[in-house]
């Protein structure tokens, strides 16, 4: 399981003791069930995580980010204000998780570092892999790169991704992915509407639904 921006104060271990007690509730109602200990967690959140006694920041300053993509901004809205929308988002606690995808998207080397967390922890058993948010995009890029791996499946939930992969797990007011994959890439695209309630992008209502849970019961025994 590959996780998304936002966990830099978690660990592996800590994210799998939400995770997958909520895969387990997918997978439950079609009567299957796998173990934790072959469950294993990509964990690269730290790489987001300060350090102030070395001057670690790996952030991308918001405004600096919304000011280079403000005419992609302005074209939907002509008087957006920024000042105020890095304001909303800060009062949201939105700002980090976006500069945490500026940064994965921005920096080669926080990309490859990130690459590397999933190749260390799939195996010749590995199946399926499942990958929320940002994670997707880690994940379908180390994927691509690994053509030898016997990994049968892909699941990803709430992805930002404009590509094709084996399925997407989407709930349609999910900031994240709000435009079905259909519209944006010309191709095969496989994707499932959830409904996740007031927890539009979080991983948990994602992973325990019946739907994501039909998904990867079926990748697992195909």
């Amino acid at each position: 399981m590959v996780h998304g921006a936002g966990n830099s104060l978690w660990g592996p271990a800590s994210i799998r003791s939400r995770w997958y007690p909520a895969l387990s509730d997918g997978l439950a109602w079609h009567g299957v069930e796998v173990a934790e200990s072959d469950v294993e967690v990509a964990f690269y959140g730290d790489l987001f995580r300060k350090d102030p006694e070395r001057g670690y920041d790996p952030n991308f300053d918001i405004k600096e980010m919304l000011t280079g993509v403000s005419g992609i901004l302005r074209a939907h809205d002509q008087e957006i204000d920024l000042d105020e929308l890095v304001k909303v988002l800060v009062d949201r606690h939105l700002d980090r998780l976006l500069a945490q995808a500026g940064a994965d998207l921005e920096d080669d080397r926080i990309r490859q570092l990130a690459r590397a967390r999933l190749e260390a922890v799939i195996g010749p058993e590995t199946e399926v892999v499942v990958a929320h948010s940002l994670g997707t995009v880690v994940a379908y890029e180390t994927l691509c790169r690994h053509p030898e791996w016997s990994v049968t499946g892909l699941v990803t939930m709430g992805s930002p991704l404009r590509g094709e992969m084996i399925l997407n797990i989407r709930n349609a007011d999910d900031p994240a992915c709000i435009r079905p994959l259909s519209e944006v890439f010309d191709g095969p695209v496989s994707e499932r509407l959830v409904d996740n309630g007031h927890r539009v992008h979080d991983p948990e209502p994602y992973l325990n639904n019946a739907t994501t849970g039909g998904a990867v019961a079926d990748m697992l025994s195909a």
